[in-house]
Formats: C-alpha cells, structure tokens, sequence
C-alpha cells in the first residue's frame, strides 16, 4: 500500500470493507450528498500512466474546477479540464491527450462523525464515463498527526439506475478527520471534447412511485 503523506490519497489495497460492521441502527449516522453541506474540493496530481507514474503533487481546489457541482440536488461529477491547455506539455502531451492523471475529491469532511458508524448513500442517476475515467462513492478517516495518512477508507461504485451506499464504522480517537463524499479518476480532458467522456449524475434515493417512473423512462428510450 503507497500512502501520499500530505495528499489524502492512497494506492493499493484498500483498508476498511464496502459496507463495514453495523453495531445497532442507534450508532448510525445517516449522510446524503446534501448540497447544503459545506463541499470542499481536492485534487492529486500524478503523472501516467495511473499505477506506475509517480505521485506529483496535491492542493485544495474549488469543487467547480474539479469537475464537481449541484444543480438543485443532482450533482454532475466529469473528467477535469480546467488544467488542459495545448500550449502546456506540463499538461497535455504531443497528440492532444492529457498528460496527468487527475484524482479529484469532492467532499464532506466532518469531524462530529469520530466515534460514529457513518452510512453515506444516494442514487446514480447516470453514470456514462467511459474506459478511463471512473467515479465512485468513500468515506475515508484520516490522521493528520500521521500527514494526514489515510487510517482507514470505503468506497462504493456509482452504477446508473442504482443507489450506493458506503458504511464504515470510525474509531473513537481524539483528532481523527472523517470525510464521505465522490471521488472522480482519470487524465485531464480537453474542454471542446469531454462530452465524449461522459460524467456521472447523482441525487436522492428516489420514492418507489419515482423507481418505476425512471424505469418506464429506461424502457422507453430503448425502444
């Protein structure tokens, strides 16, 4: 397991399980993508290709440069773009393609939660990115006397037509900073092209009158 002291990421096998240990439902914390949360932005920077290119560098950036941002309560993640620039071979290579592998985290970072089981759930409206790009739901707890190392972590796909839902249980230590919230992978993109890449939507779990709405509306479009 590679920790990146200082970037809250880490690569490698992943600590903590999916759907973690439920002691009773009076432990529970019940967390939404709630746009009325205060939503913070953080990017990792590694060169590619992801898995053998090194870790480069990470900074808090704002949610709507990650790509990250509510309409209402539907929250479209994509593929970053705000770095491309053809002029940059820092950023884009010879062809046009992205030169950085871009690891975005929007997030919730609650420290209320220590001590807590938290269930962070919601609904993939769509999720069309393509070979390359990924998106997915966590809940992670990090130590920042340990530069910010990642203790333990979660994660949960986004998969279109289908709630997610990430548990995870946090130890009940002084100073332990739990985050749940989307984190969204891949090589920056070109702005006149990312809509060839596809982006994620995600919202509340729908009623069930809702569920067969969406599912007649499936149907429809196939036909």
């Amino acid at each position: 397991m590679r920790h990146i002291t200082g970037s809250r990421f880490v690569t490698g096998e992943t600590r903590g399980a999916l759907c973690g240990v439920v002691p009773t439902a009076a432990d529970v914390v019940d967390v939404t993508a709630n746009p009325a949360k205060p939503w913070l932005g953080y990017m990792n920077v590694f060169d590619l290709p992801m898995g053998s290119g090194p870790y480069l560098w990470s900074s808090p950036w704002a949610p709507a440069d990650l790509l990250a941002v509510f309409t209402g309560n539907i929250l479209k993640l994509g593929p970053n773009t705000n770095v491309y620039n053809p002029n940059a071979p820092y950023w884009v290579n010879p062809d046009g393609s992205g030169a950085k592998w871009m690891n975005a985290n929007f997030y919730v970072e609650d420290t209320t939660l220590v001590g807590q089981t938290i269930s962070f759930s919601g609904y993939t409206l769509l999720n069309s990115l393509v070979a390359g790009y990924t998106s997915q739901a966590f809940i992670k707890v990090l130590d920042p006397a340990q530069g910010w190392a990642i203790v333990t972590q979660a994660y949960a796909p986004l998969v279109t037509g289908q709630p997610f839902n990430v548990t995870l249980t946090v130890d009940n230590t002084p100073g332990l900073v739990p985050q749940y919230g989307f984190m969204t992978d891949g090589a920056d993109a070109n702005p006149a092209t990312v809509g060839l890449l596809g982006f994620a939507l995600v919202g509340p779990i729908p009623e069930p009158a809702s569920l067969l709405l969406l599912g007649l509306g499936a149907l429809l479009r196939r036909r």
